[in-house]
């Protein structure tokens, strides 16, 4: 008996520590879906060996760009992986030395999938219609049901973006 209540108590503080998302091991759960913590990491390291991001906008950028594909290929502007590849090839081109030892061929599909939304975001940007697809697309955003691990934050649809919280249980300072 005692085991058990150990356990138990053992469950709760991993639950409530850990974050508390839908899916365990999620970074998010977006519409039901979960974007991995493990898919988050390898995506925001390979990003890292040819740009400067961090976790936060990583994340964001996986939570949005599908929509944003779906309305780059609804435009017809949608870029494939091949294309995020050799886009990728040419950064590297451009700048050698501080992209030694980058193999764009053993990026992952969420990687390239993040590069393919920002060729197709300038791409979109570029139509006539572009206001109203913006619209759509931040509507749709709005929309989506999201569930971020507080670890790295909160989603905002209105901004696009994850903003750092502070858990309720840590003492603030005060701004006396």
């Amino acid at each position: 008996m005692r085991k058990s209540a150990i356990a138990a108590v053992a469950l709760v503080a991993a639950l409530v520590l850990g974050g508390c998302t839908a899916q365990t091991g999620s970074a998010a759960v977006v519409d039901g879906e979960p974007i991995s913590a493990a898919k988050l990491d390898r995506t925001t390291r390979e990003l890292n060996e040819l740009f400067n991001v961090d976790a936060r906008g990583v994340l964001t950028m996986l939570i949005v760009s599908p929509t944003y594909l779906a309305e780059a290929a609804a435009n017809g502007v949608a870029k494939s992986r091949d294309e995020a590849r050799t886009y990728l090839t040419e950064v590297i081109a451009a700048d050698p030395v501080s992209a030694v030892g980058v193999d764009v061929d053993s990026f992952s599909d969420a990687t390239l999938d993040l590069v393919r939304f920002d060729m197709a975001l300038r791409e979109l940007s570029q139509l006539e219609t572009s206001q109203e697809i913006g619209e759509r697309v931040q509507g749709q955003i709005a929309a989506l049901d999201v569930d971020v691990n507080p670890r790295f934050g909160e989603f905002s649809a209105e901004a696009t973006a994850i903003n750092p919280v502070a858990p309720e249980w840590l003492v603030q300072p005060s701004t006396a």
